[in-house]
Formats: structure tokens, C-alpha cells, sequence
């Protein structure tokens, strides 16, 4: 397949657990469903199918410097948990993961086992709570818990081991772009988008988009709640819309990428109107929108 520089969508691979819900209407949407609870949801993985069927990893491998860019690191791995019932552990196979705990009961708590055979440690978790794993560790969620996981697939080797689990302090979401982690081996974060932005791919490495809130649109077409996207490190120019919509985003790099572009907005006071100036002169609106608009550009 010739490498056309398009986002490639990832088709959710839903997978029965005895622990899982029976209904997730909230997440991924037509996705092709067991007929069994479902309790884990790959959307961004090296096994997941393309939109238009092909074998993601097939596609890297195939254009591994115009797919992964100049870093020539793998893409980090996106999967959610939605457990009906105490889960049973989830293990952490990468050296560095992230988990987000999207929705919870009031009083929560997440058991985490570190070395085989000690005793679990209760961490209570809340809608919006982060947590750090490293390798090994193994995670219960409670009932009731949806929970979405960052997983890195590129490990450095001058980078210290994490901790087994640790909770961080969520940054301020008020902000477009609010940062979860900062790793070496993985960076991710949540935005906010504004009416209109761009995607614009420098070549270096490569990113991973799934959408959190309904109303994220890619290039006019919208995307589930939970379907992701991958953008390679030498894709084209891409348009995001949806005010107010949120996205995850992850990529294998500490240094934040400036791929996302937002347009210049118009100066608020270049266009506000001078009041005063109405109070002593008659008011031609053509010619005040043309004013503002010159002193605007």
C-alpha cells in the first residue's frame, strides 16, 4: 500500500471479561461487539484493524520513516477498562503506563499489587484521578469504574525506572492544552478544542488522537466517543472541530510537539465598538465593520 499521509482511524476491538458490563453505549459506538459483557476496549493497538480493514502494524512496517518519523519511536498503546464488577488484575506489560479514571462510584478504590505475592495496596480513585504504573504492576478496578489507559511502546535506556504506582495531581483542564504526563518515553495530554484548528504533522514523530466527548470532528468527519485515530509523523494537514470537545492525546517524546495550530483570532478591541465616539457622531455601521476590520488585520 502506497503511503498516502492520511490520519488512519482504528477500528475498537472489544473484548468479553466476566467482569465486564453488558451495555457501553457511551463508548465506541458501531463497533463490532462480543456477545458477552465487555470489559476491555483497544482503541489505538499494533493488533487493531484500519477503517478501510488493513492490519495497523502491516501499515507500519510498511513506512516506518514516514509512520514514525525522524524519533522512530512505536506509538503509545490506548485501551479502556469498563468493569460491571470487581475486575480481575490488570496487568501493566510496559515499562511506563498512565491510567485516567473517566467515571467512578463515590469511595472508590483501586487495589494495586506490586511484587508477587505482597499484599495489595488500596488507592482511592475519582473521576479524574491519575495514575503512574511501571512495569509488573497489577491493577483492580472496582465496580462501576471506567478507566483509560496511556500505554508507552518506547522505553529509553538512559531513563530511571518509575515507580510500581503512584497518583499525580491532575493539571488545571481550564486550559486548551492541559498536560497528564511527561515522560521520556511518552507524553499525554488532554485538549480542549476551540470552533476551528489544524493538525499540521512536522515529521518527527508520530501521535495518537482519541476522542473523550462527543462533538470531535476530523476533516468534517465526527468521531465516537472512545475511536482514536493515528496520525503519522509525515501525514497532511488535518482540521479538528468541536467547541469544547475534548481529546486525548499521546506521542513518544517528553518535549510537547506544536503540531496543533489554531488560527489568529480577531483582536476584541479592534472590533469592539467605541461607544463614546457614537455618542458624537452619526453611525455608519458599513464603514465602522470595514474600519475594525483593517485595524484587526
Amino acid at each position: 500500500m502506497t503511503f498516502s499521509g492520511d490520519p488512519i482511524r482504528l477500528q475498537p476491538r472489544m473484548l468479553p471479561r466476566r467482569w465486564g458490563r453488558e451495555k457501553v453505549h457511551a463508548w465506541c459506538e458501531g463497533a463490532l461487539r462480543p456477545p458477552a459483557p465487555v470489559g476491555e476496549i483497544w482503541t489505538a493497538h499494533a493488533h487493531n484493524t484500519t477503517s478501510d480493514g488493513a492490519h495497523f502494524a502491516a501499515l507500519l512496517e510498511e513506512a516506518p520513516q514516514a509512520m514514525l518519523g525522524d524519533l522512530g519511536r512505536a506509538p503509545p498503546t490506548l485501551r479502556l477498562i469498563t468493569a460491571a464488577e470487581p475486575s480481575d488484575p490488570i496487568l501493566s506489560e510496559g515499562a511506563l503506563g498512565l491510567w485516567r479514571i473517566l467515571e467512578a462510584p463515590l469511595d472508590a478504590r483501586v487495589n494495586i499489587y506490586g511484587a508477587e505475592g505482597a499484599p495489595p495496596r488500596a488507592m482511592r480513585c475519582r473521576r479524574g484521578d491519575l495514575i503512574r504504573v511501571g512495569a509488573g504492576a497489577r491493577l483492580v478496578f472496582p465496580a462501576g469504574v471506567t478507566a483509560l489507559e496511556a500505554r508507552a511502546n518506547f522505553t529509553p535506556t538512559n531513563a530511571p525506572s518509575a515507580a510500581r504506582a503512584q497518583k499525580l495531581l491532575a493539571a488545571s483542564e481550564k486550559r486548551h492544552r492541559a498536560a497528564w504526563l511527561r515522560d521520556p518515553a511518552m507524553s499525554v495530554e488532554l485538549w480542549t478544542l476551540p470552533d476551528l484548528s489544524f493538525l499540521e504533522p512536522d515529521g518527527e514523530t508520530c501521535h495518537v488522537l482519541a476522542a473523550l466527548t462527543p462533538g470531535v470532528s476530523l476533516d468534517g468527519q465526527m468521531l465516537q466517543r472512545g475511536e482514536a485515530v493515528f496520525l503519522p509523523a509525515e501525514g497532511r494537514r488535518v482540521t479538528l472541530t468541536g467547541r469544547g470537545a475534548q481529546v486525548v492525546v499521546a506521542y513518544p517524546d517528553l518535549v510537547p510537539t506544536e503540531i496543533w495550530k489554531h488560527p489568529q483570532p480577531p483582536k476584541p478591541a479592534a472590533l469592539a465598538l467605541d461607544l463614546s465616539e457614537l455618542k458624537r457622531t452619526p453611525f455608519n455601521i458599513e464603514a465602522h465593520a470595514a474600519r475594525a476590520l483593517r485595524a484587526a488585520a
